[in-house]
């Protein structure tokens, strides 16, 4: 008997059909719990959307008003005359006056503030110390920067995505940019005079949702027009996922679900199971009306149903002595029934062997059974749809592997790779490595004898990562090796390869280079740079510093180029570490930067070993630095001494 209820489905369906008998309880218990559940949700409904939209339009109020006192001071600054104290002073007073704001900048066009300075951009922010002051143009070319290049181009106000403002603020923000223009005598305007910025961080944003509540844990969030994660609970989430990525990255169908639904709709009320909090709950969402962002209100079932799970419990405990009226329809159901299954079983175990070719003569019924047919050959056909695609994704997926990795081959056979390079000279010891941060990488660095007196150097480092910075490593790299020499001076070799380069660059791409060349008889050495790092020059008994800066252009954007040569005398045993920005811009987990300062201490902390040894210790307190970060940028090292007479 047990034997047999274990193996038949009828017997199972016979037993699902007893306890489903209680009619009575089930008709009090559906219709009391449906009519209560969707009362409460009604309620909830209404409130959670009343309350999503009008925190939306209180977020962006907020912020619309960010936006017109920005633009009202940008008219203010067409009219009149105004100074350095004038200035400071206005955006001391918007900085301090204004809750919402974190910190403003009056950003000038070139030249425009000053004939004599090309760039002036004071920026007052909230700092921990009270209202600070940084000059904008000393820490990066605002010129380049999205929140002063678009509303240049466009003439016309605009509010930026969200980004960490490395340089400025230093914080997570959103900034509202409003050029303001020269007033030509009729009071027309003219060209684009500067720029003048509101920030707000989104420290302040969180601050305004956490205030949102609903029910006892209710709690809101909000994310950007493209899923970013604004403010979000878990706050190491916050712009480093959107909510998509994260629901990808979690496995969480239910997660995606939410997403799109707040993706495609500007506002709506959605089951959203536990994906958001860990407890089953409704989600209602409004757009900011401005910014196009989604602010979630997220209400726990649990609270919102409690008083109706209670009734349905009273309700069950009195209804369950119908339980058996209709066990008789049991047996006549479960037959209906089990047959068809049974042969649905069959064909479900060739799709499982990866026959997706079925049918069932149960499609053309009109019932359930009819339906589920129906849908097992749909499915069977998606699922065969499915692997051939999969098939072909994973073919090429394959492909482009194996074309990187013969790419990185490639790049790797470019540059010297046998060490020591020069076994048969004792007057100097050279090693070198370079890490790429993707299969290929833009960094690259050589050495060649010019004749058997004068050694050639170079470390460069193209802007971008990837396969394109590799091309145009590799097109740099050899109009080195094609220009310099002993007849041609070095800046005039860079001006050359500065010329080559930039004729038909159109994507505009960059490198910055070290070049030098050292007389191995007398130590002297002649380098020039194109916008590089300067190298780090040190002796046992001398410590580290860095090498003068020449300065230079970087090579590729525009000609003419006018480099300068620089000259030093290296002593037996001093040595040169020319790097690229990979090693001084590797970052750790609290997003520090590993820094000069630290590279010179590591330096300094080297005994008398070769340079291989010190190219390896440096890399390794890189990486013990890094601590697990995934590295950001192509590392390069070069480590020369100079060992005459030895």
């Amino acid at each position: 008997m047990l034997h047999w209820f274990r193996s038949s489905i009828n017997a199972k369906v016979t037993a699902v059909v007893l306890l489903s008998t209680s009619l009575v309880l089930s008709l009090v218990l559906s219709i009391t719990g449906i009519l209560s559940r969707s009362f409460a949700r009604s309620g909830a409904e209404t409130e959670a959307r009343r309350t999503a939209t009008a925190k939306a339009e209180t977020l962006d109020n907020e912020l619309s008003r960010v936006a017109t006192s920005t633009k009202n001071l940008g008219y203010a600054l067409e009219s009149g005359t105004w100074d350095q104290s004038s200035i400071n002073h206005l955006l001391i007073s918007i900085v301090k006056n204004n809750t919402d704001i974190f910190g403003s900048t009056i950003s000038f066009a070139p030249f425009e503030f000053d004939s004599r300075i090309k760039a002036y951009a004071p920026y007052y922010y909230k700092g921990s110390d009270g209202i600070t002051f940084l000059q904008l143009a000393d820490s990066y070319d605002y010129f380049e920067k999205d929140w002063f290049k678009k509303p240049v181009e466009t003439e016309s106000p605009l509010w930026s995505d969200p980004y960490f403002d490395e340089g400025g603020g230093q914080t997570l923000m959103i900034t509202y940019s409003s050029p303001f223009f020269k007033m030509r005598s009729s009071n027309e305007k003219g060209e684009v005079k500067g720029v003048i910025t509101a920030d707000v961080s989104l420290d302040h944003l969180t601050e305004m949702v956490s205030q949102i509540k609903f029910e006892k844990t209710g709690y809101a969030f909000l994310i950007s027009n493209k899923g970013e994660l604004i403010v979000w609970p878990e706050k190491d989430l916050i712009m480093r996922e959107t909510i998509l990525s994260l629901a990808q990255r979690r496995n969480d169908a239910r997660l995606a679900a939410v997403g799109e639904e707040m993706l495609n709709h500007r506002v709506g009320f959605y089951d959203a199971g536990p994906s958001l909090n860990g407890k089953d709950s409704f989600l209602a969402f409004s757009s900011l009306p401005t910014f196009g962002w989604r602010l979630g209100v997220v209400v726990p079932k649990d609270e919102l149903f409690a008083q109706t799970y209670m009734l349905e419990r009273i309700l069950f405990l009195v209804g369950v002595a119908g339980i058996l009226l209709l066990f008789t329809a049991s047996f006549i159901v479960s037959r209906s029934i089990t047959a068809p299954l049974k042969r649905m079983a069959s064909v479900t175990a060739k799709i499982g062997e990866g026959k997706f070719d079925v049918d069932f003569v149960e499609k053309d019924r009109t019932d359930e059974v009819g339906r589920l047919a129906r849908s097992f050959i749909a499915m069977a056909n998606s699922l065969k749809t499915y692997m051939e695609y999969l098939t072909q994704a994973t073919v090429k997926k394959e492909r482009i592997e194996s074309e990187l990795r013969i790419a990185a081959d490639i790049q790797r056979s470019m540059l010297p790779s046998s060490f020591p390079a020069f076994p048969e000279r004792k007057d100097f010891d050279i090693y070198a490595i370079m890490h790429p941060a993707k299969e290929v990488g833009g960094d690259f660095f050589d050495f060649f004898l010019l004749d058997s007196d004068h050694l050639c150097v170079s470390v460069g480092d193209v802007s971008g990562k990837g396969t394109p910075a590799a091309l145009f490593m590799a097109v740099t790299k050899y109009l080195i090796e094609a220009s310099v020499g002993l007849e041609t001076s070095i800046d005039k070799a860079l001006e050359k390869i500065n010329s080559l380069l930039v004729k038909n660059n159109d994507s505009c791409m960059f490198v910055t280079v070290f070049i030098g060349v050292l007389n191995l008889k007398t130590g002297e050495m002649v380098y020039a740079s194109a916008g590089h790092n300067s190298p780090v020059i040190w002796a046992s008994n001398r410590e580290a510093e860095f090498l003068e800066a020449i300065g230079g252009p970087i090579l590729g954007i525009v000609e003419p180029g006018n480099f300068r040569i620089g000259a030093i005398s290296l002593k037996s045993q001093e040595r040169l570490l020319i790097y690229t920005d990979g090693v001084t811009e590797a970052f750790d987990l609290c997003n520090e930067v590993f820094s000069e300062e630290r590279l010179i201490r590591t330096v300094n902390q080297i005994g008398e070993i070769d340079s291989k040894g010190i190219t390896e210790k440096v890399l390794f307190e890189i990486e013990k630095f890094c601590d697990g970060v995934p590295q950001s940028d192509d590392i390069t090292i070069l480590v020369l001494t100079y060992t005459p007479g030895t």
